[in-house]
């Protein structure tokens, strides 16, 4: 069922394989079941699904993967019908994974609408791995055009969005006085997912987005084999040259190092590495969404009132307020964010959470939905849980 012989991991550890690939038929398996007669197949994307996953060491020093998998479920009902079994079939998956010590995001589609599913990043990413798991051969076909179809902005949005929150889940187990080699071990898995989505997002923006870490690292050196990649389009236009070339260099090895396991250091230098990787990440976030808002953001505070006046719309002005400012509310209401995308909605508390800059931490409660004087430990709690289904 999981074919035999494809790894799931550039390091390619017996052990992580037949650990992953268990996982994997168990997840098939319990999906299938929760589905019954509707079942028609699933695929593998993500990093699995291109062999391409990441191998460290756990707290019990066995050697894991810690990418969490991503499975597209395919139903042979109606579209509506589809869309109600979503939530039995993740739950599913979910007690399956947790059983396994393992995570798992799951799709639930209908094959009649595999032809009309939007560009999304998981989609592209599964489709152009076309690793089918279980079904006919053909289970992906309808959906080929995914594999090389432009992404907007908000895909690319919502990528670091999820990083992010990884990032900040980090921040707080390093910070824990008994934080240990757990926490190390998720803080780095955690700084080079940070990392594959800023070189991700630059290649979103520039319109060259292709399925597979490997193949975005090749795009990427071609991206900057202009001496001067202000000539090119896109985020990375913008960005200097040094910066350019770090978020290059750190994806190329973020993706050589999963050829590798990933050993614990020291508590002090995974704080380090994970702060770092938060300026790379908080910078690429800013030129994306400058780009596509279309107006400077000097704050954070900014960003968010971009992201309403966006939202809200033009607006015709009375008469006698033809000449006057605009006054729109920094934050607002809670009735018109939960019409947000989750990923904008998200996007300025993490940025506030990464920076900590005294002067835009007053968005981040009620972004969150928390009292205005909730704890940072509060804060960054809600934040990354959020950030996890963005």
């Amino acid at each position: 069922m999981t074919a035999v012989g494809r790894p799931f991991t550039l390091a390619r550890i017996p052990a992580v394989e037949r650990r992953v690939g268990e996982l994997v038929d168990a997840l098939v398996s319990s999906l299938s079941e929760a589905a019954g007669p509707a079942w028609r197949g699933a695929a593998l994307g993500g990093p699995h699904g291109h062999g391409e996953a990441g191998t460290s060491v756990d707290v019990r020093g066995a050697f894991v993967s810690p990418e969490p998998l991503f499975l597209l479920a395919v139903l042979e009902v109606p579209p509506p019908r589809a869309a109600a079994l979503r939530a039995p079939l993740a739950a599913a998956a979910a007690a399956t994974a947790r059983s396994r010590r393992g995570t798992v995001r799951v799709r639930v589609v209908s094959a009649d609408a595999l032809a009309l599913l939007p560009a999304e990043m998981e989609l592209a990413e599964c489709v152009g791995a076309g690793r089918v798991l279980d079904g006919p051969a053909d289970l992906l076909g309808p959906a080929a055009r995914l594999a090389s179809a432009p992404l907007d902005g908000l895909e690319a949005l919502r990528l670091l969005v999820r990083r992010g929150g990884a990032l900040v889940a980090a921040e707080r187990s390093l910070d824990r006085p008994a934080a240990g080699r757990g926490a190390v071990a998720a803080a780095l898995a955690a700084v080079r997912g940070a990392d594959l989505a800023c070189g991700t997002a630059l290649l979103v923006s520039a319109g060259r987005f292709v399925p597979g870490e490997r193949a975005r690292a090749d795009a990427l050196r071609a991206l900057g084999a202009s001496p001067s990649p202000a000539a090119s389009f896109g985020v990375h236009a913008r960005m200097t040259w040094t910066r350019f070339h770090d978020v290059v260099t750190r994806h190329r090895a973020a993706v050589s190092d999963a050829a590798a396991v990933t050993l614990p250091v020291p508590v002090a230098d995974a704080r380090q590495e994970t702060g770092r990787a938060a300026d790379r990440l908080l910078e690429v976030l800013r030129l994306l969404e400058e780009e596509r808002l279309g107006e400077p953001l000097p704050t954070w505070t900014a960003y968010l009132s971009a992201l309403a006046r966006r939202a809200a719309g033009p607006r015709t002005r009375g008469l006698f307020e033809a000449f006057l400012p605009e006054t729109r509310s920094e934050v607002p209401s809670p009735r018109a964010l939960r019409s947000w995308p989750i990923a904008e909605r998200i996007a300025p508390a993490l940025a506030t959470l990464l920076d900590w800059e005294p002067g835009d931490l007053a968005i981040a409660p009620p972004l969150l939905d928390l009292p205005a004087d909730a704890s940072r430990e509060a804060l960054r709690s809600r934040l990354a849980a959020w950030a996890a289904t963005a």
